[in-house]
């Protein structure tokens, strides 16, 4: 599902400047942009090998700002969270605990939750559509 789940991001991102991200313990944000990141990366690849494309290419971006989305591919459902109210924390990793991992990763900056949620049940409809597979959008 991380390379489907991926695929379609890619697929509909059309005009917008988004990125995968990670976040250290300060909430310093990290990020591999979409527009860059959708062209090198093998779909089909083991999570593994997406992941490790995913981490060569973070860099420290802006000071974070708007919505964040956070991507379960294995529980199949995306939340929609502002980008400083922290969420999903790898207690494995100290430094970079909001970080990119086999149990899911973030998707921003987008500039409003109506936005993120529009961008997400568009690829929910898709997968349903598509694929017979439920893949819930949930905000608070």
């Amino acid at each position: 599902m991380w390379g489907r789940a991926l695929k379609l991001i890619c697929e509909n991102l059309g005009d917008r400047e988004l990125y995968i991200l990670e976040a250290d313990k300060d909430m310093k944000w990290f990020g591999a942009s979409l527009r860059k990141l959708c062209g090198n990366l093998d779909f089909n690849a083991r999570v593994s090998e997406i992941i490790q494309t995913i981490k060569l290419n973070l860099e420290e971006v802006k000071e974070g700002e708007g919505w964040i989305v956070y991507v379960d591919p294995i529980n199949n459902f995306a939340d929609i969270y502002e980008y400083n109210k922290p969420r999903y924390r790898n207690r494995f990793n100290v430094e970079r605990p909001f970080d990119v991992s086999e149990k899911g990763f973030r998707v921003g900056f987008f500039p409003s939750k109506e936005e993120a949620y529009e961008f997400f049940l568009n690829i929910s409809k898709i997968l349903k559509n598509k694929e017979k597979i439920k893949f819930d959008v949930i905000y608070t």
